[in-house]
């Protein structure tokens, strides 16, 4: 008798340590830990929680030109958001996901992306983002209450991000969908470079599914 095939497990919450690890989901004996520790996920959902101040953008050239557009603009306290969704998008960067596809702020309005055929590795998703600001969408800037972005590695894999005010405006917190092939060290290599340049204080995978 063929014994019944062990069933896919649904999206649900895994284990989850201190600030800023994920641990996998716990399971039992040492073969099936084993298995479940290597296996790739197709999703995963992210829930970052950031505290009240951005990382000094020092050393960083692309951020450090948005913090002096915004301070030209005298809107440094106003453009948090957009600092916290810069660095984002720098960290995504330095994991291959550099093509935008989508980007929005609200309320206000979408962003216009780089345009149709450039060359994502010629220059940081950071400063297409100043570039477009710079437009008419700069206006958006100080009463923005979340900022939105779809980005991909040209590889098949895709990050939702979404950077959102809470707490009544005085904190922040992000939200991320990876979608595509993700191993258990993507999603830790992604998780670090993200603390490496914003206030994390905690990283928690609420949901997960596997390829």
């Amino acid at each position: 008798m063929v014994p019944p095939k062990e069933p896919e497990p649904a999206l649900a919450a895994p284990g989850i340590g201190g600030p800023n690890s994920i641990e996998g989901p716990g399971v039992s004996g040492p073969r099936s830990a084993r298995r479940s520790r290597n296996r790739s996920y197709s999703h995963v959902h992210l829930e970052i929680d950031l505290a009240p101040d951005p990382k000094p953008p020092t050393g960083v050239a692309p951020l450090e030109r948005l913090a002096e557009w915004l301070s030209g603009k005298q809107m440094v306290e106003q453009g948090t958001l957009i600092v916290l969704a810069a660095a984002t998008l720098h960290a995504l960067s330095a994991r291959r996901f550099r093509r935008v596809d989508t980007w929005e702020v609200s309320p206000g309005s979408w962003l216009p992306p780089p345009r149709p055929g450039e060359d994502p590795d010629a220059e940081e998703p950071v400063g297409y983002l100043l570039k477009a600001l710079e437009s008419d969408a700069g206006a958006s800037v100080g009463t923005a209450r979340s900022f939105s972005a779809t980005l991909s590695d040209l590889s098949g894999g895709t990050v939702d991000v979404v950077v959102r005010r809470v707490h009544g405006g005085h904190g922040h917190a992000m939200s991320l969908d990876l979608r595509g092939n993700w191993t258990p060290a993507a999603v830790k290599d992604l998780t670090g470079a993200l603390s490496e340049r914003l206030p994390v204080i905690r990283s928690t995978m609420t949901k997960y599914q596997y390829a």
